[in-house]
């Protein structure tokens, strides 16, 4: 968690540079949610009665891509297309304020170049692994649900839906800081996954557990904004919310678990700020 802690300060001291850089693209991916299907899937738990699931419902109350409508598909690729562009902008505003200890957005455009086809092939290869995933975990799930024992559904449906969270996690860990490593280093793809994942070993466990408490947070407060707003507007301003402050900490706490685990000294810990 310690890194996640200190991507949660790094992040509320510089809000106002980093929401400019997020609130876009986390206001299309609340747009690509399904509010109904994962409404209608919460009650169904909250009933009783998970055999009343349908594997598209579920499916769609999990995925970004869920083909629930055009609209849905319209906004996840749009929030996806922006997240690219903003992660870039921002990995690059980070590494500066870092390594230099300056908040300043002057020559953060001129590195866009450099960080753009790298964000864009990581943010790529996230997507797919976590469609696959939302693929396995709604069939796993639907599977579950259909078993006539109450209880023992209850409790698979449970332990695989934190499984495979720990599985995707896992998976993303294993990239994790690929990105960071490509554009500091400038290292060539493979050589960078080879390096990154070399340095985070000791860590591995500890970006793990701090990346599993947020989503597990985030898709909590999800849930209950799907159940409790009372319009679309007042579930879509909170998601937006929750998706801001996700893509954040993820991004921040990347780039500072780099820092740390290469041992590049952060001129931004200084007491002074440009």
């Amino acid at each position: 968690m310690k890194y996640t802690n200190q991507a949660i300060k790094y992040t509320a001291r510089n809000i106002l540079y980093i929401l400019p850089l997020v609130i876009l693209p986390a206001l299309l991916l609340s747009f690509s949610l399904d509010r109904l299907a994962i409404n209608a899937v919460l009650e169904t738990v909250f009933a009783g009665n998970l055999q009343d699931w349908t594997f598209p419902q579920v499916f769609r109350a999990v995925s970004i891509f869920n083909f629930g409508s055009w609209r849905i598909v319209l906004f996840g690729f749009l929030g996806v297309v922006l997240l690219v562009l903003f992660v870039a902008i921002l990995m690059a505003f980070l590494e500066k304020h870092m390594r230099i200890g300056k908040r300043t957005m002057s020559g953060v455009f001129s590195k866009l170049n450099d960080n753009l086809l790298s964000t864009f092939c990581y943010a790529l290869l996230l997507l797919g692994i976590y469609e696959f995933w939302s693929l396995i975990t709604a069939a796993l799930l639907f599977f579950t649900s259909r078993i006539d024992a109450v209880i023992i559904s209850y409790v698979l449906s449970g332990a695989v839906f934190v499984i495979m969270h720990v599985v995707l996690l896992y998976l993303v860990g294993l990239i994790y800081l690929w990105l960071p490593c490509m554009q500091i280093t400038g290292f060539r793809a493979m050589e960078a996954l080879y390096y990154s994942n070399q340095i985070s070993s000791p860590a591995k466990g500890q970006i793990l557990a701090g990346q599993l408490f947020v989503l597990l947070f985030v898709e909590a407060l999800i849930g209950v904004c799907a159940l409790l707003a009372s319009s679309a507007l007042i579930f879509y301003v909170c998601t937006t919310a929750l998706y801001s402050a996700m893509i954040a900490v993820y991004c921040v706490r990347m780039q500072i678990a780099y820092f740390d685990l290469d041992h590049i000294e952060r001129a931004d810990l200084r007491r002074y700020y440009r």
